[in-house]
């Protein structure tokens, strides 16, 4: 019962806090579009580049420090810079203090989305922990699906300033229930001179175990050929569609409201193949969903590309982690999760530089259909790498 008392918590204040952040992430995107794509592409960035650059500092602190007193400081430290970005950053003309404060909120993220994901195994048990992931997908696709649900609408009714602060305080909830979880991951130091000692060694599994790597790059290449997406979804709805912010916010929730049924999913699957088989399948599906919503021009493509990419998305994210967890040991985890963030962000930012150029070039349209189709391509090679004896020998 106190397990599930635990987990039960967390779920309720990731989905709270992932309202709000869905709220800023809608709030930005309209409040720079009028500055131009590369605007909407720094934006974004500006929460990625930390993740990638702190990585090794953060995955050592998630295995030496107490998970719980660390993840309320970085909880902290998130809600005080969307605070400060509410509070000075959307002025005209300072676009620049605004990127600065997601700066700060990437600082928080590069320790927080590592330190959750190391913790679940805790909370729930390792028996239960691949379920723990799915319902921890499950539940923020929720919290995303209410967000951008009500994001646009939030904004056109109140002011990007209100979304910001709601977003502040939905981080201030999630430190709430973490102060009352029970269980908890206190690390163990390893001996000086261990290898597993590094900072790097999050790294370095990723590195000697195959079939991890290439699941990580694959979904490192997915996400770099598809974040223009981000870039470019805003011009598509808004300009080539021309749907209003009410409407850009529902088709938006289409895709975090199909990650509740993937994610759920994930969560029930059972082995080291079958995750591994699953991922390589969803990055298919999901480039193909992409496709099909940039070939035709209608609400109804787009709302339809959406609610398939959105469950293939969330399926491949949590068998991705359940991977990570199954095939790496707990007092590596936490730099394990660093590393494979920081991968994964490396194809967010490279994607983001590069998507403010594409769209601007081939137009938003053409962008989406082509990420797709690269997408699906990916996944089609993943699938072939992992069906290599080498690939699997260490699976369950």
């Amino acid at each position: 019962m106190s397990r599930r008392r635990d987990l039960a918590l967390l779920l309720v204040g990731a989905a709270v806090s992932t309202v709000g952040t869905s709220f800023t992430l809608m709030a930005v995107a309209i409040h720079v579009r009028p500055a131009g794509a590369v605007w909407v592409a720094g934006a974004m960035a500006a929460e990625l580049v930390p993740v990638v650059v702190l990585a090794p500092v953060a995955g050592r602190l998630v295995d030496r420090v107490p998970n719980r007193g660390l993840l309320l400081a970085s909880l902290a430290l998130q809600g005080a810079a969307v605070a400060l970005a509410a509070a000075v950053g959307l002025t005209r003309g300072r676009e620049a203090v605004l990127v600065a404060a997601l700066v700060g909120v990437g600082v928080g993220s590069a320790v927080t989305a590592p330190t959750i994901a190391a913790m679940l195994p805790h909370v729930s048990g390792e028996e239960a922990a691949t379920r723990a992931y799915g319902w921890y997908g499950a539940i923020t696709q929720v919290g995303f699906l209410a967000g951008f649900a009500t994001s646009g609408l939030l904004i056109e009714a109140t002011s990007v300033r209100t979304a910001l602060l709601l977003d502040a305080a939905s981080f201030a909830v999630l430190a709430v229930a973490v102060a009352l979880v029970r269980g908890h991951r206190v690390p163990t130091p390893s001996a000086a001179g261990d290898p597993s000692a590094s900072a790097w060694a999050g790294f370095a599994a990723l590195r000697t175990d195959r079939l991890l790597g290439i699941g990580v790059g694959g979904v490192a290449a997915a996400i770099l050929v598809t974040v223009v997406v981000n870039v470019a979804e805003v011009f598509y709805v808004l300009e080539d569609i021309g749907a209003g912010p009410g409407a850009y916010g529902l088709v938006t929730a289409l895709w975090p409201a199909a990650g509740v049924v993937g994610g759920w999913w994930a969560g029930r699957l059972v082995g080291d193949r079958a995750m591994y088989r699953a991922l390589a399948v969803a990055t298919v599906v999901m480039g193909l969903a992409l496709a099909v919503a940039g070939a035709a021009v209608s609400l109804v493509a787009v709302g339809i590309g959406w609610t398939v990419g959105g469950a293939a998305n969330a399926l491949q994210r949590v068998a991705l982690t359940a991977l990570v967890r199954s095939r790496v040991d707990d007092a590596v985890r936490g730099r394990a999760f660093a590393a494979v963030g920081a991968v994964l962000q490396v194809g967010n930012v490279v994607g983001l530089a590069a998507g403010a150029a594409v769209v601007g070039l081939v137009g938003a349209r053409s962008s989406i259909v082509g990420a797709g189709l690269a997408a699906a391509a990916v996944g089609v090679g993943v699938g072939v790498l992992g069906r290599r004896p080498a690939s699997v020998a260490a699976a369950v």
